[in-house]
């Protein structure tokens, strides 16, 4: 028993080694990226946070009557496993808006209906940050007024952008 007992733990030992000693995947888009030769692992994960993993969540903003304020929110969430790199959040407004002032965060600067917020700091992983860009409606403005995006990517990897996309919908006035 005791003999049986140490040939299973060599063994087992020796597959750990093995393991162990695999030479890393290939690169992404190589023959082969993924799996480990010989041994038909998976690769060891990704840094996700590295890897794009800020996520923007614009949100539709809520009726809002023509030539009033609305208020369009775009959340932004670090779902990998590190914090985040410095960031930047650009809200392009739908057209038939207006940005106004004050934005949060208060660094924010505008060009036309485009809207651009940094995050010096980055964000840890799992938590959120959020930018919240005061819009006016055009006084004629009428149904839902389409074309509204958020894209947030790290200062350091802005190919790795994601974006969303929201509506800003006209309330009916209310006569009186």
């Amino acid at each position: 028993m005791a003999r049986k007992l140490a040939t299973v733990a060599a063994v087992c030992c020796v597959l750990v080694a093995v393991v162990a000693a695999a030479p890393a995947a290939p690169a992404a888009g190589r023959p082969g990226a993924g799996v480990r030769p010989g041994l038909h692992l998976p690769a060891p994960p990704v840094d996700r946070a590295r890897a794009g993993q800020l996520k923007v969540m614009p949100q539709d903003t809520d009726p809002v009557p023509a030539g009033e304020l609305a208020t369009v929110r775009a959340l932004v969430v670090n779902d990998g496993s590190d914090r985040s790199q410095a960031f930047t959040v650009v809200v392009t407004l739908p057209q038939g808006t207006t940005p106004e002032e004050p934005f949060f965060p208060e660094n924010c600067a505008v060009d036309g209906l485009t809207v651009t917020c940094h995050y010096r700091k980055g964000l840890p992983a799992g938590n959120s940050a959020i930018a919240i860009i005061p819009a006016r409606l055009a006084a004629d403005a009428t149904g839902v007024l389409n074309g509204g995006s958020a894209t947030v990517s790290e200062d350091t990897a802005p190919d790795a952008a994601d974006t969303g996309y929201y509506d800003v919908p006209v309330a009916d006035a209310v006569l009186s």
